[in-house]
């Protein structure tokens, strides 16, 4: 008897990759987070359904520095586009450091 024929291992043949999310601050591609512009509790406030709050694609490190530096009114009614996030001087900054660090759940702001 010969030997069974064997089914190749879906992931040899997967040799394709699925295209890197981009963060909208750092530009850095890698794994992402849907990051409200409008905090959900904000938004739920000016009686906002949840899925119509706009989202950006962001990395864990971006998002966790916006919500440690900003309070949720500040994020809800100041900087609830990414111009206006972007032209902060205290984003510009920490843009500008975390470009430079390996994109991970490990980074650490603050």
């Amino acid at each position: 008897m010969g030997r069974k024929e064997r089914e190749q291992a879906s992931w040899i043949e997967d040799t394709q990759t699925e295209p890197l999310d981009v963060c909208v601050l750092c530009g850095r591609e890698g794994e992402m987070t849907d990051h409200h512009l409008v905090p959900k509790s904000q938004g739920r406030r000016q009686g906002v359904k949840l899925g119509e709050i706009p989202t950006v694609k962001m990395c864990a490190a971006c998002q966790g520095f916006l919500v440690k530096t900003f309070s949720n009114a500040q994020l809800a009614n100041e900087l609830n586009t990414v111009e206006a996030i972007q032209a902060r001087e205290e984003v510009q900054k920490f843009v500008k450091w975390v470009q430079k660090q390996p994109l991970s759940r490990g980074v650490r702001v603050h």
